[in-house]
């Protein structure tokens, strides 16, 4: 049942990572290169070869299934938490809109701030669980960012 629940997280991996890679690029965040889109086939080209190409580099490295695991969940919980909590920040630049926000929330901000603190007690326990292996992993998530900057100020002169 395992093997299932891992090829099943594997392939919503193998479809949405490109694309999110896609858009970054379309939004100037990642070279236009991740823009090239295979005209027979639709398939995002670039993006999807290195996608595939990190993939095989951790798994070389990676000597477990478990190691392997925690990276994935490390990679996760900071995405999602950060995902969640950008809604803080969203609501405020757009509070002059209607005085609430973009749109009303039950619960909100008890429910978004639960599921990042959750998100958090898990990146924490992958740390307590395995320091070197997330010190590595969160490593690589932060040497994205010196990719990102260049980008970010790339676009500031193209404009």
């Amino acid at each position: 049942m395992l093997f299932f629940s891992v090829l099943g997280y594997a392939n919503v991996n193998l479809i949405s990572n490109p694309r999110m890679y896609y858009a970054m690029a379309e939004d100037g965040v990642l070279p236009a290169a991740f823009k090239r889109v295979n005209s027979k086939t639709q398939v995002q080209e670039v993006a999807l070869s290195v996608f595939v190409g990190v993939i095989l580099l951790v798994l070389f490295f990676a000597d477990t299934f478990e190691v392997i695991l925690r990276y994935v969940m490390l990679f996760d919980t900071i995405g999602l938490a950060s995902a969640a909590a950008s809604i803080f920040i969203l609501r405020k630049r757009t509070q002059h809109l209607d005085g609430t926000g973009i749109y009303k929330m039950k619960l909100y901000p008890y429910v978004t701030l639960l599921f990042v603190l959750v998100y958090l007690f898990v990146t924490v326990n992958i740390f307590i669980q395995d320091w070197l292996g997330a010190s590595i992993g969160l490593g690589l998530v932060i040497a994205g960012l010196p990719l990102y900057l260049l980008m970010k100020q790339v676009n500031r002169k193209a404009v």
